[in-house]
């Protein structure tokens, strides 16, 4: 009869043992997936990122000088939205970086849209009043300053520099002022 109590006893530590390595490596699957995806959605972010402060890097140039028009980021800023979904499985000062760049980089969109007249739908023209170029100017600063430290966080290649940590400060008194 102990016997029997015995071998019971042993089937159970068994099973118990199976269904709590089962999981285990259940977990550990689990945890390296969602490392990969967050791996990936870095990736696309990063280049998502960087094409469109390039675009407002150049649209500041076309302020001071060069040959207009402004051009829109709008389609770049679509290519970003399908990525924003996934945002979950980033860290929360990533998605807050991100988010962040997105809203900085849709008011530049609306500022060029307001100062400038729409050019076959993916450019705009250079506002002709000092006040609105130079109003113009400090949203694409801004934006291209939080876009690059969206991406340096991205990608973790080193500090933000005084511009994006400025754009980043200016962004939270502006949230406390609104607040």
């Amino acid at each position: 009869m102990l016997e029997t109590g015995w071998e019971h006893i042993g089937q159970l530590c068994f099973m118990a043992m199976v269904i709590f390595g089962s999981q285990g490596f259940t977990r550990r699957a689990q945890r390296e997936r969602t490392r990969l995806e967050a791996q990936r959605l870095r990736g696309a972010l990063t280049v998502s990122l960087q094409a469109l402060r390039k675009l407002y890097e150049d649209n500041l140039r076309v302020l001071a000088g060069g040959r207009p028009p402004l051009m829109s980021g709008r389609h770049q800023m679509g290519l970003l939205r399908t990525q924003l979904g996934r945002l979950i499985a980033l860290d929360q000062s990533e998605i807050e970086a991100v988010l962040a760049a997105s809203i900085a980089a849709e008011g530049a969109e609306a500022i060029m849209a307001i100062g400038g007249k729409a050019v076959a739908g993916v450019a705009f023209t250079v506002p002709t009043g000092d006040e609105e170029r130079g109003i113009l100017q400090s949203s694409l600063m801004q934006a291209c300053a939080m876009l690059e430290a969206a991406e340096i966080l991205m990608t973790g290649t080193g500090k933000v520099d005084d511009a994006a940590s400025e754009a980043l400060a200016s962004r939270d008194v502006a949230a406390d002022v609104h607040a």
